[in-house]
């Protein structure tokens, strides 16, 4: 039997990956926003297919859910897990919670293991645009959890949603999420910097490298470029300056800081 999710975030990952699990036979219950606008679009969405999706107005109410995704920007997850932490508190059943962020530690999800959640990760390696349709066979599935039974739910959707998954560490998905900073945002640069972060792990880079070069022709560079230095997510800037350092690659790290810097500088004038 499917667990039932709800969902924290109604942007680009959460629109999609709500849909596909819908898709799939996954009972969507909630979605919570502090976006009201965005999360009453993406409950329309799912009711629009038969769904009894209804708009969480607190985070207590997600625990009536199974599982719960986390799909909001990298450095809101720790106010809301803060948020579900304080909420959930003292309840007799607690959902599993899972973020889908590439380049956070599994640990920033620590406060609701302590309060008894089963914890995990299932990160999409690829871009996605509530805009545009995609078949999450086509995309790469970066999975983990600090819970033995959690594991076997992650695989499960994974599996149902059709594409290649793989259970990762936190270290090991963050390299893989500089990997495809480097092929899916800045589009037209070398690859071959890119191949060593991962080493074998490459080819896994291949369907979200593809879409952005496809976007790219169809529309325009300019207009289909995201990641950390479009959004001015600096936390996430910072994380990758200092792998690259670890890993002792100066000359991605000196790539890294000038491309970054002219699309600071170009979007927020830095």
């Amino acid at each position: 039997m499917r667990p039932d999710i709800a969902f924290v975030g109604a942007g680009n990952v959460a629109f999609r990956f709500s849909l596909a699990l819908q898709e799939k036979g996954y009972n969507i219950s909630y979605v919570y926003s502090r976006t009201e606008r965005s999360r009453d679009k993406l409950v329309r969405a799912l009711q629009a297919n038969g769904a009894g999706t209804q708009a969480a107005g607190d985070y207590r109410t997600l625990a009536r859910a199974a599982v719960v995704f986390i799909a909001v920007s990298d450095d809101a997850i720790e106010s809301v897990v803060s948020g579900m932490r304080e909420e959930l508190a003292g309840m007799d059943s607690l959902p599993a919670v899972v973020h889908t962020s590439g380049a956070t530690d599994i640990s920033v999800l620590r406060p609701l293991e302590e309060a008894g959640c089963r914890c995990g990760v299932i990160y999409p390696l690829m871009t996605l645009n509530r805009n545009k349709n995609v078949d999450f066979k086509d995309v790469p599935l970066l999975l983990e959890s600090t819970s033995r039974e959690l594991m076997p739910i992650l695989d499960s959707i994974a599996s149902d949603l059709g594409g290649e998954h793989y259970f990762y560490s936190s270290e090991d998905r963050l390299k893989m999420h500089l990997a495809a900073v480097f092929t899916t945002n800045f589009v037209n640069y070398l690859l071959g910097l890119a191949f060593p972060i991962v080493q074998h792990d490459h080819p896994l880079l291949i369907p979200g490298t593809i879409e952005a070069v496809r976007n790219a022709f169809l529309h325009t560079p300019a207009s289909t470029l995201t990641g950390p230095a479009r959004r001015g997510d600096m936390m996430t800037i910072r994380k990758h300056l200092d792998l690259l350092q670890s890993m002792g690659m100066t000359e991605q790290e000196e790539i890294y800081r000038l491309f970054t810097d002219k699309i600071l500088e170009k979007y927020h004038h830095k």
